[in-house]
């Protein structure tokens, strides 16, 4: 069963994700190049002193608390909600989701990490790049792999956030504090990709149809939040990270590129997924983690430097392993 919820605001056809754009597996794993470079460029930015250090935190925050969120609330906004063709590729999204995060559990409890750094190990795993895999969709699948996506995050970020939340709250350093659920409660409250997701999903599910003058700042603000947020990841990867001999440090690694795609793609072919959903589903699950971790490591508790080296590393090996990922799904049939 279906719901006509159909995607509101939009004045073209939307593109189904199996139309992917031409050119094959080859053109999406080329597309991860203008995103290299844009990483690229925020590290030299920063190593290089032409935006000084101290102004990289006000950019990454007004990435997360501004253009991320506006680009999110718009997609899902205009995003066919049919549970019908969406729920199979959910289902395999949060199948490969959840056996990540229960594995990076089970490691770090079997390694008897402290809780800090076990919650940056769960964090390192389960956070995915947004940003990147939004950039990397449009220039490789176009408009419905775009949409597809929106909603997945609609339902994916709010529950990484929640997750992680729930685990600083739970894992940070020193006793555990008073009025933990009602901590867990107001940092899930004011976040601000929960907020977006949930304005999304409610302006969509509502039939309400925004005016254009309201849709186009936040359409500006969207298409700025991918190059902002692609320099801020570049300018977030220390090469002082890169040389450690930390098993845990590779088990988080492993898990974000690696193991939560392989079961991506088996949930998926199980599940009998278009080529179209595979691909954007193989991106979503291989692409390496996103800064916001350290931030909110940093803010409660965690451990914010452990976090860091795992996603500098996951980071630096994504611009080899996505292609790779992209080129194999076209072997699925994309």
């Amino acid at each position: 069963m279906t719901f006509p919820f159909v995607g509101r605001g939009s004045t073209t056809p939307r593109e189904r994700p199996q139309d992917a754009r031409p050119g094959g597996s080859m053109s999406a794993a080329l597309s991860v190049l203008p995103v290299i470079a844009l990483v690229v460029l925020g590290h030299l930015a920063r190593r290089g002193g032409l935006i000084p250090a101290a102004s990289w935190p006000g950019i990454e925050q007004l990435g997360y608390r501004v253009l991320f969120p506006a680009i999110l609330l718009t997609s899902i906004y205009r995003s066919d909600l049919s549970l019908g063709r969406l729920g199979p590729y959910l289902a395999a999204l949060l199948v490969a989701f959840v056996a990540t995060g229960a594995v990076a559990l089970i490691l770090a409890r079997r390694r008897a990490e402290p809780g800090p750094r076990a919650s940056s190990l769960f964090q390192g795993a389960l956070r995915f790049n947004s940003l990147l895999i939004l950039a990397v969709a449009a220039q490789a699948f176009g408009g419905g792999a775009l949409g597809d996506l929106a909603v997945a995050f609609a339902f994916l970020i709010p529950a990484f956030n929640i997750s992680a939340i729930v685990a600083l709250t739970l894992w940070s350093d020193g006793p555990r504090p008073s009025g933990t659920a009602a901590r867990i409660g107001a940092e899930i409250g004011r976040n601000p990709m929960v907020l977006s997701c949930l304005a999304g999903l409610a302006l969509n599910l509502s039939g309400l149809a925004l005016p254009g003058w309201l849709l186009s700042p936040l359409d500006w603000l969207g298409q700025g939040a991918l190059a902002v947020g692609l320099l801020a990841v570049g300018a977030g990867i220390r090469p002082a990270h890169l040389w450690q001999r930390d098993a845990a440090l590779w088990m988080g690694v492993w898990l974000r590129l690696a193991f939560c795609p392989v079961v991506f793609v088996i949930a998926a072919l199980t599940l009998g997924l278009p080529a179209g959903q595979v691909a954007s589903g193989v991106l979503a699950t291989a692409a390496p983690g996103a800064p916001v971790g350290y931030i909110l490591a940093r803010q409660m508790g965690g451990d914010a430097d452990f976090f860091a080296a795992i996603f500098t590393w996951q980071t630096v090996l994504a611009a080899a392993t996505l292609p790779l990922w992209l080129i194999f799904a076209g072997f699925l049939g994309v």
